[in-house]
């Protein structure tokens, strides 16, 4: 969805997207990257998630982007926080102690702003982009981060065949967007009936759910 629309869906508290639970992939699969406790971990399009909550408990800092303050406040107001609020360039500095949230729009970004970046949890945050600004996402981020910086990427993916017994594959428009900069690992995949989170409203659907470790080349 567009900028604006994400804003919008904030403002009329229409966030049926938002997980009200830890995903059960995040701990599962986090401990395959190689990290150090108190590395620096950039969430984009971060909304009020808890997952950020599960990196903060397992000792890493963390640095989310997002669009909306109201989604910010309510993350901070969800821990009884006050935090601190600074204007950085674009953005709105949100911050308390080894976390950080700034408000404006990720492209944005300068490669100065992400130097201590030690890898990207990126949960459906790809995917939320309309498809001709995915390779825009990638190519920013990855031409401004630390050479070093893996992703841990999961994805909900459409199942074209749900009766197919081969094995999941590493999906298409994955490989083209990452390939030439990143080692892709499929870590994880499954075909379950859920609710697409792109689509809350909607039936549950056939969909793919996967798990991608990616470090640069």
């Amino acid at each position: 969805m567009s900028n604006q629309q994400w804003k919008a869906k904030w403002k009329r508290d229409d966030i049926a997207f938002h997980q009200s639970k830890i995903n059960p992939l995040l701990p599962q699969f986090w401990s395959t990257l190689d990290l150090t406790v108190g590395d620096t971990v950039l969430v984009p399009l971060c909304g009020k998630s808890l997952d950020m909550d599960w990196l903060l408990d397992a000792g890493y800092k963390v640095f989310g982007i997002e669009l909306s303050h109201i989604a910010i406040q309510a993350f901070f107001a969800g821990r009884g926080l006050v935090p601190n609020r600074q204007r950085h360039g674009r953005f709105v500095r949100w911050s308390h102690g080894n976390v950080e949230i700034w408000c404006g729009d990720l492209f944005d970004l300068c490669a100065a702003d992400l130097l201590n970046i030690s890898a990207i949890y990126d949960c459906a945050a790809l995917t939320a982009l309309p498809e001709q600004t995915r390779r825009q996402y990638v190519r920013h981020l990855g031409e401004l981060l630390p050479l070093t910086s893996q992703i841990l990427l999961l994805t909900t993916e459409s199942a074209d065949d749900i009766t197919s017994i081969l094995p999941l594959a590493i999906d298409s428009e994955v490989a083209s967007l990452y390939a030439s900069r990143y080692s892709i690992e499929l870590l994880h995949g499954k075909q379950c009936m859920k609710i697409d989170p792109e689509y809350p409203h909607e039936p549950a659907r056939m969909l793919e759910e996967k798990v991608y470790r990616m470090r640069p080349h």
